[in-house]
């Protein structure tokens, strides 16, 4: 049986055995997710090994000469990078430059663990500088189709800054700044991404603080964007007139399969509004606008009735909105048969 500790720029040409990596996996790390790694063990090998290598490293005590050969080596084996803590703020286009054609998938959170009391909070969080430079390389970049920066304390001058090489970028498709500090001006450099040119398909920015002026900014965009397929801005503030322009001008849209309006503290304008949309919207197919308890149970029959007309949705939740009881299982009742009539059609 090979031992496990021969070196990785050794084993790593010359053996694809599974049950190898397997072993060698199960020596590093416990509660391995396999799934998330292309179900290979040499791929969850190699990105685990990057991700810690990344993550422990300290300009003060480590070459960086180190780490770039150990990226250069590792991109052919590399898919997708998770940087759950960063403290060095290393400069990010040193992996694009070293891995060339890879990560497609990119997911860095600017934490810092095992801290205890004692800590500096200015660790934690993206810098501007952060912003800049990995902006400098989304202008150019051509493999990265997802990128995950949420719980990054970004504000409106980052995420500026972060849209600035964004809007240069072809190859991005799911982007995700969800749990940030996003109000409307960041918002509205955002909607200049969702022109004619995008190719963003999911965008995630529930939990920020995007008030009525970012929703109108998405709103108008949304109008004629067919790219966009998933929009979750739950947890924000976008009020009963933001919400109402979302769904006014959603209802020609049609790409648009999945929305969430959940806890916006939406009210009876934004609940008629909703209703012309899923009467008039067959493309929507998942819809969640629960925890606005401004609907009010009138607004809510009238969104049964709609749902009930509706021949797409097939997830509906109006929890929360001050429905009556009936009504809410009136909304469950016709999801169920319209998903049961699926199965017997066999789509």
């Amino acid at each position: 049986m090979l031992p496990l500790d021969l070196p990785l720029e050794l084993v790593g040409d010359l053996i694809s055995d599974e049950d190898y990596w397997k072993r060698r996996c199960n020596a590093r790390w416990k509660n391995l997710e396999v799934s998330a790694h292309g179900m290979a063990f040499k791929q969850l090998y190699f990105e685990r090994n990057l991700q810690d290598s990344i993550e422990l490293y300290d300009p003060t005590l480590s070459a960086e000469s180190d780490l770039r050969r150990l990226m250069t080596y590792s991109r052919r084996f590399v898919q997708t990078l998770i940087l759950n803590q960063l403290p060095s703020h290393m400069d990010l286009s040193i992996i694009f430059e070293c891995m060339v054609n890879s990560p497609s998938s990119l997911t860095v959170h600017y934490n810092l663990h095992n801290v205890g009391m004692e800590y500096d909070r200015s660790l934690f969080g993206m810098k501007l500088a952060d912003c800049r430079n990995l902006a400098k390389v989304l202008e150019t970049n051509e493999t990265l189709t997802y990128l995950d920066l949420s719980n990054n304390m970004l504000d409106d001058d980052k995420v500026r800054m972060l849209a600035s090489g964004l809007v240069e970028n072809l190859s991005i498709t799911h982007l995700n700044l969800a749990h940030n500090k996003v109000a409307d001006r960041g918002v509205r450099a955002l909607a200049k991404l969702l022109d004619t040119r995008s190719v963003i398909a999911i965008l995630e920015l529930q939990d920020n603080l995007i008030h009525t002026e970012g929703a109108r900014s998405l709103a108008r965009v949304l109008k004629t964007n067919q790219a966009l397929i998933s929009l979750n801005i739950r947890l924000n503030r976008l009020g009963d007139d933001g919400c109402k322009s979302i769904c006014e001008a959603l209802r020609t849209n049609t790409s648009l399969e999945k929305l969430s309006l959940a806890a916006n503290s939406a009210g009876k304008a934004a609940a008629t509004a909703l209703g012309g949309l899923v009467r008039l919207n067959n493309t929507i197919t998942e819809l969640d606008v629960s925890c606005n308890p401004g609907f009010g149970s009138d607004s809510c029959e009238q969104l049964r009735r709609a749902v009930e007309q509706n021949a797409s949705l097939v997830h509906a939740d109006i929890r929360q909105c001050g429905a009556e009881l009936d009504d809410e299982f009136a909304v469950a009742e016709a999801i169920r048969q319209r998903l049961e009539k699926r199965v017997r059609e066999g789509r």
